[in-house]
């Protein structure tokens, strides 16, 4: 999984033009092409990025979309549940308010829950905040937190980590 989030600060990191830090759908654009030249070692496995998988209701047991998610689609592949293959879940959101960062951890709680995602990702565009102090830990995963914002001509990076804690689990 670090190599995998490395992948994840290093396309944060490729995102230098500023007009994508303008709107969170730009980003998102933008993120996802960074992310898919970053992961050549998960594409041989099968793994991809997707934006916005709608999840159904009759699959997945609710409908939530988030913004991108890198998994090993279930349809045609060797899989015995819908929560094998999943490894990351990532909520993106432009200049996030508190409110709006718990929203988001909130959704990236129940994914983890539901679907097994070993890892979730919150994304503050164009500010300083995480707000991890929101989010509500999964019982089998870990959350990041990254707020990202572009200073003259420089990626800044905040990140923060509510790591899986297995003994804290068992209690």
């Amino acid at each position: 999984m670090e190599e995998l989030l490395k992948a994840i600060k290093d396309s944060l990191l490729g995102i230098t033009n500023e007009r994508f830090y303008k709107t969170e759908r730009g980003f998102q654009g933008e993120l996802n092409a960074e992310l898919r030249n970053r992961l050549p070692g998960f594409e041989l496995e099968g793994a991809i990025v997707e934006q916005e998988y709608q999840k159904r209701i009759p699959y997945h047991g609710f409908r939530i979309r988030p913004d991108l998610i890198i998994h090993v689609p279930f349809e045609g592949a060797d899989l015995q549940s819908r929560s094998e293959g999943n490894f990351v879940v990532i909520e993106l959101k432009h200049r996030a308010t508190r409110s709006d960062a718990r929203a988001d951890y909130e959704n990236l709680y129940k994914m983890c829950e539901s679907l097994g995602y070993p890892t979730a990702v919150f994304i503050n565009i164009d500010s300083d905040e995480t707000y991890i102090e929101e989010s509500i830990q999964p019982s089998q995963a870990s959350i990041y937190a990254f707020a990202v914002r572009l200073r003259g001509g420089e990626v800044q990076i905040t990140e923060q980590e509510q790591p899986y804690n297995a003994l804290q689990a068992d209690v």
